[in-house]
């Protein structure tokens, strides 16, 4: 009983500290720059690693108590694998706000990520790409106007609507 209260009192100050290292308040869920909400519980779609060693940037590993200087990456064993969603926190690093999911790809490890750098660096997918910023088009541009001016002739839209998809189709 001694040795359990002595561990109790060791132990308490390091995981306090641990928890104070990240700091931040806990959310339930964020939307991230690829467009996808997160929440806890869901599974993120890793993509891979982007060190030239194929081990990932982003996701790391602060072992059982976290230490900012001593990480580890997530192998590239886990390339195109899933992550489960454990917690989200949301703060503020140089000023900006940021969101930094603790996520689990199996086994009894967890790894933190800051979600829209790893989104950025497709190591999350779907990955920010500078043509997921573009209207996906199936068919022509007519086609697409087309479309449009039925939406508009039926009430969905408005002239203003209509004409702000058009121009950008134009354009």
């Amino acid at each position: 009983m001694k040795r359990i209260l002595f561990t109790i009192l060791i132990i308490t100050p390091f995981l306090t500290k641990a928890r104070g290292l990240f700091g931040g308040s806990t959310v339930t869920e964020y939307k991230a720059s690829n467009g996808v909400t997160y929440k806890i519980g869901d599974t993120v779609r890793l993509g891979r690693g982007t060190k030239p060693d194929g081990t990932f940037l982003y996701l790391e590993d602060h072992g059982i108590i976290p230490n900012p200087r001593s990480t580890r990456s997530l192998p590239k064993e886990f390339a195109n694998a899933v992550a489960v969603v454990k917690n989200i926190r949301k703060m503020k690093v140089n000023g900006v706000d940021k969101y930094l999911f603790s996520v689990n790809p199996g086994g009894p490890m967890r790894y933190t990520v800051f979600i829209d750098d790893a989104i950025e660096a497709c190591e999350i997918k779907p990955c920010k790409t500078p043509d997921s910023a573009k209207p996906a088009t199936t068919g022509s541009v007519a086609d697409e106007i087309k479309k449009l001016k039925a939406l508009m002739d039926s009430g969905a839209i408005t002239k203003e609507e209509y004409d702000a998809q058009k121009k950008k189709l134009l354009n």
